[in-house]
């Protein structure tokens, strides 16, 4: 995997994936997969969007597409499409019934938008109806998001006595590994 950096401090690109955090209004679910999609098709390239309030950070969020990526690549892959398989490992989990949690809902969101592989012109049309957020630390864990991510990782009380609490997003980006491990 090519190396990481940081475009005006806000967007991660990669040679293979780009991540931009954004906030998007959805009123209708099935429309706004269904645009996604289409986009995607159109630009030739793979779009996913992962709830933050689910995400542990930007390290969270690369975790899960490297591992997604080379799954996908040496033809060891879980799911039929590349969305899926980025939401699994994700969620750390095979079972798709446990990643509803990490894809866009109704209402506001909060979602880390991942481009595979970085297209512009992806990015100009997404970013028509999504706002880029760029004045946020999405690396920041609230209590409650702490309380979130160890809940449904679950992550035990000796692991974090074990690493110490701010440790916690290895802790989640573990588990994502792991999931090529415990097939």
């Amino acid at each position: 995997m090519g190396g990481f950096w940081m475009l005006k401090e806000r967007k991660v690109y990669t040679g293979e994936f780009c991540i931009i955090p954004v906030r998007v209004q959805i009123d209708n679910r099935l429309a706004f997969l269904t645009r996604i999609r289409e986009i995607g098709e159109h630009s030739g390239v793979t779009i996913v969007c992962l709830n933050r309030d689910m995400i542990a950070g930007y390290s969270h969020v690369k975790t899960a597409l490297i591992h997604a990526l080379r799954s996908w690549n040496e033809d060891r892959r879980i799911a039929r499409s590349l969305e899926v398989e980025v939401l699994l490992y994700a969620a750390g989990t095979r079972q798709t019934g446990q990643i509803a949690p990490f894809g866009p809902d109704t209402g506001e969101n909060n979602c880390y938008l991942c481009i595979i592989p970085p297209d512009e012109r992806a990015i100009t049309s997404l970013l028509g109806w999504m706002k880029e957020v760029a004045d946020e630390d999405r690396d920041v864990l609230s209590k409650e998001k702490k309380k979130r991510l160890i809940s449904f990782f679950s992550i035990t009380p000796e692991e974090l006595e074990i690493v110490g609490e701010d440790r916690i997003v290895d802790l989640v980006c573990e588990r994502c590994a792991l999931l090529t491990v415990n097939r």
